[in-house]
């Protein structure tokens, strides 16, 4: 296992357009530790730090992502991003199955605007205090039309369920999904899923 500490690799831009850094609620994000990745040794997984404490900002960040499994008295947020796994605490998110640190980076540039976005937004949003998990592939796998036609490209609804679970996939993919009789299976996916397709 390769364990290691980053030069201080961090988020945040500043520029043209950009929100200044006294307007934000976070700055920035810093990896402190790069690892393989226990799911897929191909991959890394990395750990980082907040530059500020995020716990408040947590209940509005659930708020906007509802694909999100969340535990509040924890203050624990989990998510998958296109196949990213997202372990969020008060202090620090771990990252796993990201392809190399350019790709941790961006993953974490995302989150951190976010964040900020949830933050800023407090005042328009209901914040969400009450546990849930997120959607499980089986979740996602009851709300398939079924029959397991191999018109999205995979060989049956089960592997398209897990494909998008686990963020490797998106609704549009599934063209049955596309027929007015799922109109409300497509509607429930997409607010699980966080997938605007």
């Amino acid at each position: 296992m390769r364990a290691r500490c980053l030069r201080q690799h961090s988020t945040g831009r500043r520029g043209e357009g950009q929100v200044s850094e006294d307007d934000e609620f976070l700055h920035d994000i810093r990896i402190s530790h790069v690892m393989d990745c226990l799911a897929d040794p191909s991959k890394i997984r990395v750990l980082a730090r907040f530059s500020r404490d995020v716990w408040e900002a947590l209940p509005y960040l659930a708020a906007i992502l509802p694909q999100a499994g969340y535990n509040h008295d924890a203050g624990i947020l989990t998510l998958v991003r296109e196949g990213r796994m997202i372990s969020i605490y008060p202090r620090t998110v771990m990252l796993a199955k990201a392809l190399d640190e350019d790709d941790a980076l961006a993953v974490l540039e995302w989150l951190r605007r976010k964040i900020n976005e949830a933050w800023a937004r407090r005042g328009e949003l209901v914040p969400c205090y009450e546990r849930r998990r997120a959607p499980r592939f089986l979740d996602v796998y009851r709300l398939l039309p079924g029959g397991n036609c191999g018109r999205c490209g995979q060989p049956s609804c089960l592997a398209m369920a897990l494909r998008l679970a686990f963020g490797e996939a998106r609704i549009d993919e599934c063209p049955r999904l596309q027929e007015a009789k799922f109109a409300r299976n497509r509607s429930v996916l997409a607010e699980w899923l966080g997938d605007e397709s």
